[in-house]
């Protein structure tokens, strides 16, 4: 089969998933999973364990896929058990009372207390419901009282994690296949050795991540946020194929940590697509992918529930299509990266609030590298395109970040935290040896001064300039334990860098490149203190949460102490317990706003 063909092959294939994800996914109105704290939230002031009327409390919640099955119950033993369903579901009755989103199924008790303390919480469910929380099928229209334009709503849905269109495993697959694509059109002139170190440099990291990557909570806000990406696997049908071939639900936080995982694992091979494209050399390629393969920083953030593994992914492959744009040979290829660039670039945009920043770097990567071979009509597209998305998204970006913009812009004091960002080694992560194997640092210095002296001025200039923009800032940031996950941004320019002055290097000074792979070779292992020290506050509530949920039994009721503010942002079991596609927790929370006496 010729290049040409192939290439064809591969874009009616992404065609073909971008099908099928709206087919696989109609499924009936669903409630998402991780939502316990919003449904409990429908029943205020009433919460577990509180009495509604006449000595009934409020005893169970049930969140199942398609109702919410409401337990009341009484000291002498008496219950009622009420469904609560989508106003559409077939055993929604005309005639039964209702609220903005559920429908009452129940049948009549003939007990005056109990249909009292039913009415009740009727009334509580019917002030308390804005209309938000079911997962509608396809084709949904966006809310009319959103204030929003129809596409904003669905860009505002897809930033939220409801991709809707698109599950979150078809999205990863579809990442994958496309930097596996991208890495055989450019090995396939080279030598079989580059091939077989490649495909060993990514199954050597995936190994290293589980061998040594801790499974923790590592982020801000980790009991109550769930990244776009995440979100959109938790919900899919996909993951709900697997767990009903599983004999199973899996835990939301199992599935974060194993979305993550799966980013991570790809990093290396999307990695060495941007660099052979941008550094013109796969053997640049093949460095750059076995560095960060190897890189402590990485490896220590693979397997938590933040969102940077995965925006550099993201990032990265967007990057090399834009370059597989601007100098690809074949014309074919050039449209099937152009056709594939909107879907990164929307995604990456939406993942993380400063990933916005990108599409500057986006915007000088087109108009600034490769002079001898893009056209400026190439150009002229690649800008439009980076422009276009950058549109589509940048009105949710300001709505949903709207505190955050204020603060940078109408309380610049912490540029002034930009000088120490760069000088402190730790605050500058990429120059604290206990973060950073010093080794690619002295090749990052390499590959500018190589860049100067061969005329790569643009290069160098573009590299450092993407590093600077993003420690300024990041420089927002500047807890010491903080920096390491914040410059993860800062990884990919970085280690361009070095890649860069390793073509020369192999040539003339081959050892000075051997040296420097064994040292990153031994780097985990040296490192392995700080990628692996979970001695912080809230890793330790992790590891001690995640060991109880084995032991408290399916069902059983967990009283969580939340604070005077009766808020319950970061309930430790609710998260804990949680189930991904709605299924019900395995624990039932109820928060308290006092503790318990000692």
């Amino acid at each position: 089969m010729t290049f040409r063909r192939a290439a064809l092959s591969f874009l009616l294939f992404v065609l073909a998933l971008v099908s099928w994800a709206p087919a696989a996914s109609a499924h009936p109105y669903r409630l998402p999973g991780g939502r316990e704290k919003d449904v409990l939230a429908l029943f205020a002031p009433f919460t577990l364990g509180t009495e509604i009327a006449a000595g009934f409390a409020l005893w169970n919640v049930s969140i199942e896929q398609q109702r919410i099955v409401v337990s009341l119950h009484e000291p002498k033993g008496r219950e009622v058990k009420l469904s609560l369903v989508h106003p559409d579901d077939d055993a929604a009755r005309p005639d039964a009372p209702r609220s903005s989103s559920f429908v009452a199924v129940r049948d009549p008790t003939g007990d005056p207390d109990a249909e009292k303390a039913v009415a009740k919480l009727l009334e509580a469910l019917a002030r308390n419901d804005h209309g938000d929380l079911w997962i509608e099928p396809r084709p949904r229209a966006a809310p009319r009282s959103s204030g929003m334009a129809p596409s904003q709503a669905r860009v505002a849905a897809y930033a939220a994690g409801q991709w809707g269109d698109l599950d979150g495993i078809v999205a990863l697959f579809g990442f994958v296949a496309l930097a596996t694509v991208l890495a055989v059109r450019l090995t396939r002139d080279e030598p079989a050795w580059i091939r077989a170190a490649l495909a060993a440099i990514v199954l050597a990291g995936a190994a290293t991540r589980l061998w040594l990557s801790p499974v923790s909570f590592l982020g801000a806000w980790p009991w109550t946020r769930l990244w776009p990406n995440v979100r959109a696997v938790a919900d899919g049908p996909v993951l709900e194929a697997i767990a009903a071939r599983a004999g199973g639900p899996f835990y939301l936080t199992d599935v974060i940590a194993w979305t993550n995982f799966g980013y991570a694992a790809a990093m290396p091979l999307v990695l060495f697509g941007h660099a052979t494209y941008l550094l013109r050399d796969p053997r640049a390629g093949l460095f750059a992918a076995y560095a960060v393969a190897l890189l402590p920083q990485h490896i220590r953030f693979s397997r938590c529930e933040d969102a940077f593994v995965p925006s550099l992914v993201i990032t990265s492959l967007s990057f090399a299509l834009i370059h597989a744009w601007l100098r690809d040979p074949s014309r074919v290829f050039r449209i099937v990266a152009i056709a594939c660039l909107p879907a990164a670039l929307y995604t990456g945009y939406l993942l993380r609030p400063l990933n916005i920043l990108f599409i500057v770097v986006y915007m000088a990567a087109v108009v600034s590298l490769h002079p001898e071979t893009a056209p400026p009509v190439r150009r002229v597209i690649g800008v439009l395109v980076i422009i276009g998305m950058g549109a589509l998204v940048f009105p949710v970006f300001l709505s949903t970040n709207e505190a955050a913009v204020k603060t940078a812009l109408f309380g610049p004091s912490w540029l002034l935290h930009t000088g120490r960002a760069f000088l402190v080694p730790k605050l500058f992560v990429l120059t604290d040896p206990a973060v950073t194997p010093p080794v690619l640092v002295v090749l990052a210095a390499a590959g500018v001064i190589r860049g100067v002296r061969a005329g790569e001025r643009r290069l160098v200039v573009f590299l450092l300039g993407w590093l600077g923009i993003f420690t300024i800032t990041h420089a927002f940031v500047m807890e010491e334990t903080m920096r390491p996950r914040y410059h993860l941004h800062l990884v990919v320019p970085f280690l361009l860098l070095g890649a860069s002055a390793v073509p020369w290097l192999w040539d003339r000074h081959r050892v000075g490149v051997l040296v420097a792979c064994g040292a990153l070779f031994a780097a985990p292992l040296l490192h392995r203190g700080w990628l692996q020290d979970l001695g912080y506050t809230e890793m330790q509530e992790h590891a001690f949460v995640r060991k109880a949920r084995e032991i408290v039994p399916e069902g059983c009721t967990v009283i969580e102490y939340v604070g005077a503010d009766l808020q319950a942002k970061e309930l430790r079991f609710a998260r804990m317990g949680a189930r991904a596609g709605g299924i019900a927790s395995r624990i039932v929370i109820v928060s308290s706003p006092r503790s318990p006496p000692a």
